[in-house]
């Protein structure tokens, strides 16, 4: 059951509690457990294998939810969280088991999406971890409630805030940001944004104050042997993982022949992030973004970085472009949550680069996607990536060849 989804059912708030055996893993963090009338529970923060006091308190007609009010017999995998609030803001919701314990738990709920869904039973070529288990997210939102004067996180499920004077998984300059706009009386929004980057700049947007500055902020990866700067105006997206994103690129980068490709198209490119570190592997490289942030920042890091092979980064959305851009000898896809629409996804069919690299962080809208495109390609490479520690999810990275 996808967790995302299932919640916005018809689903009635209840109150009870029963004692059940947790059985497995699920999707989205859950755990599985059924009660008397074999009504399948979705439990978050337990493990399997556990004995657990469960409070049920949503209920439909074919499952419930629930959350464990006592753990009579605890799993062997269980730890103490590191963060006071977990549970509460719902953020961390793997925190309770050890990282090595999460990453086998990941990977494997990836296998079980891809073999439902897609179909697909094949073995992970490797794997990326995170060098950083804690403190590696250098952007946060911060939600604010004035008249209580609260700054943190939405207690999960509600809109009511979390008052927070740390985050274990944001960046130590964001948590220093974080309590020296709580202790400086300024007056704030409903919510602002905190971003740091490895060099320690630290900016906070839509906040007007003397403590810091509302602009756009410079981030410099080094992979590849090449060291390139990137801008990140506040509305652009960026990976969250600074220690993960040079392992990543690389990964992408390897991918590619070691001669030069004519074309490589990197659709859902951002701020052009893979499009500038590829570009030295081929002859023409286009990046495909919508946001107009992104957009502009892409074509600014390429002048900044003085990239002077056949690049460039145009505004649009992939499925109103790609089928005008001709052939692509490799296409790196990038997408959102919900994946690639179907006609991404039949213009690759009737393309036929000879490479698709495919990043996402959804295994189950991946696992679709790659389903559709087997008639033509086959998986040589699938990669899962580890930028978000602590919680249930895992980027996923792919090499598609065409057969």
């Amino acid at each position: 059951m996808d967790i995302e989804n299932i919640e916005k059912r018809k689903i009635k708030s209840v109150q009870r509690e029963i004692i059940c055996k947790i059985e497995n893993w699920g999707a989205e963090g859950v755990t599985i457990a059924h009660d008397n009338e074999n009504k399948a529970i979705l439990i978050r923060y337990a493990i399997p294998g556990e004995l657990c006091r469960i409070n049920i308190y949503k209920e439909a007609k074919d499952y419930a939810l629930g959350e464990p009010v006592e753990i009579l017999e605890k799993s062997e995998f269980r730890i103490t969280p590191q963060c006071e609030y977990f549970s509460m803001c719902g953020g961390c919701d793997l925190q309770m088991i050890n990282y090595k314990k999460q990453i086998d738990v990941k990977m494997n709920v990836i296998k079980e999406s891809f073999r439902r869904i897609g179909g697909i039973d094949f073995e992970f070529t490797g794997l990326i971890t995170s060098p950083n288990e804690s403190y590696y997210r250098n952007t946060v939102t911060f939600k604010v409630n004035p008249k209580k004067n609260l700054i943190g996180f939405f207690r999960k499920d509600t809109k009511s805030i979390i008052d927070i004077s740390e985050c274990k998984i944001a960046s130590g300059e964001i948590n220093t940001a974080l309590n020296k706009i709580r202790n400086s009386n300024i007056s704030l929004p409903h919510n602002f944004k905190v971003r740091s980057t490895a060099d320690g700049d630290t900016v906070v947007n839509m906040v007007k104050t003397d403590l810091y500055e509302d602009r756009e902020v410079y981030e410099t990866i080094n992979a590849c042997g090449r060291s390139l700067k990137f801008k990140i105006s506040k509305d652009s997206f960026f990976q969250i993982n600074n220690s993960v994103i040079p392992l990543w690129i690389e990964k992408i980068v390897s991918f590619l022949d070691d001669t030069k490709s004519e074309r490589i198209f990197d659709l859902y490119c951002g701020i052009g992030l893979i499009t500038l570190f590829v570009s030295f592997f081929a002859k023409e490289t286009i990046g495909v973004e919508i946001a107009k942030s992104s957009v502009n920042d892409g074509n600014h890091n390429i002048k900044v970085n003085n990239i002077t092979t056949n690049i460039k980064i145009i505004q649009s959305a992939v499925e109103d472009t790609i089928d005008e851009l001709g052939y692509a000898d490799v296409m790196i896809v990038d997408p959102p949550r919900k994946g690639l629409d179907e006609i991404t996804r039949g213009v690759l069919l009737k393309m036929k680069p000879k490479k698709i690299i495919y990043s996402s962080c959804k295994a189950s809208t991946m696992a679709r996607d790659i389903k559709e495109l087997s008639s033509l390609y086959s998986i040589q490479e699938l990669i899962p990536v580890d930028m978000f520690p602590q919680t249930h999810h895992m980027e996923m990275l792919s090499l598609l060849v065409l057969k």
